[in-house]
């Protein structure tokens, strides 16, 4: 038997985790509800870690919020704030007795995509993950860049609405897929305000309630890629999470970018439009980007600029 991985996706209201051969085939998985408190939190990946496999050689962890590769800490934001700053791969390290890579949700699913996804050979992109917030990815002169301050890549904080005086509105508060399903449960009076599957019925039923959140949401996105579009001038942006298998998502996401664009004159002759796609590993980015990390890390390679 050969060397196995173990990789870990926290994630806002989810927390997967997967078992990986060397060869990168998926042996098991698994996902929990992701903890509200500090001490379930770091009970739930106690539980997880602290009885691995004799295999198992290392630990890849994809986690949202601000993860600085020197100090090996993770500043946790949105709905895992409460964590605050923790040395997560100490505490991982400690608990499984194996090697620990880190990474940022998002840049682990580009760090996905980069090697063996929609990214390959591609020199400028970006990933976007629509999920309980939204997280990026940017790869630049062929790199996953992640800046001085490793902040590179936090679409979630671009303002929204810049012609205000109140408090300010950002793209991770606005353009949330699970807020946006649940608000499409709600109205339409779906008995599971989780179960994106039937959201996605009535939106493809042709609902008008469901309809109009739908767009509004596919429309923040485009935005998105807009704003993107104007200050790198990307070849290619792939939109990850679970909604992303949904075809209807990208074909309005699409949609929506032409509408915009055809609308303001500016823009018509400013922003060429990349190509927008579905990201290859769907749902499953982030924990094959742990994979790559902690495989990269144990060889001693160069990752990230």
């Amino acid at each position: 038997m050969g060397h196995r991985y173990f990789c870990i996706d926290i994630g806002g209201t989810v927390t997967k985790h997967t078992l990986f051969d060397q060869g990168g085939k998926l042996l098991e998985d698994g996902h929990q509800p992701t903890p509200r408190d500090r001490a379930s939190f770091l009970g739930l990946l106690d539980q997880l870690v602290g009885h691995l496999d004799d295999q198992v050689v290392g630990v890849g962890i994809s986690t949202p919020g601000i993860v600085n590769l020197r100090e090996e800490t993770v500043t946790f934001t949105g709905t895992l704030k409460f964590m605050g700053t923790l040395n997560l791969a100490a505490y991982i390290q400690h608990a499984s007795g194996r090697p620990v890579f880190i990474g940022n949700d998002a840049n682990c699913a580009t760090l996905a995509e980069l090697w063996q996804g929609n990214l390959v050979g591609v020199n400028s992109g970006a990933m976007i993950t629509l999920g309980t917030s939204v997280g990026g990815g940017l790869v630049l002169d062929g790199h996953l860049r992640l800046g001085r301050n490793f902040h590179a890549g936090q679409i979630s904080a671009i303002g929204t609405n810049y012609g205000q005086t109140t408090k300010a509105t950002t793209v991770g508060a606005s353009t949330s897929a699970v807020k946006m399903i649940e608000t499409i449960a709600k109205v339409c009076q779906l008995p599971d305000p989780t179960n994106g599957q039937a959201a996605f019925e009535k939106i493809m039923a042709g609902d008008e309630r469901a309809q109009s959140i739908f767009t509004t949401f596919c429309q923040r996105v485009a935005l998105l890629i807009i704003s993107l579009q104007a200050t790198l001038d990307l070849d290619r942006v792939l939109i990850g999470g679970g909604i992303s298998k949904q075809p209807i998502l990208l074909a309005e996401i699409n949609r929506q970018f032409d509408c915009l664009v055809a609308q303001d004159p500016r823009l018509q002759s400013d922003i060429l439009k990349p190509e927008i796609l579905a990201a290859h590993f769907g749902n499953q980015a982030n924990l094959r980007g742990a994979l790559d990390g902690i495989l990269m890390q144990l060889n001693h390679e160069i990752i990230t600029k």
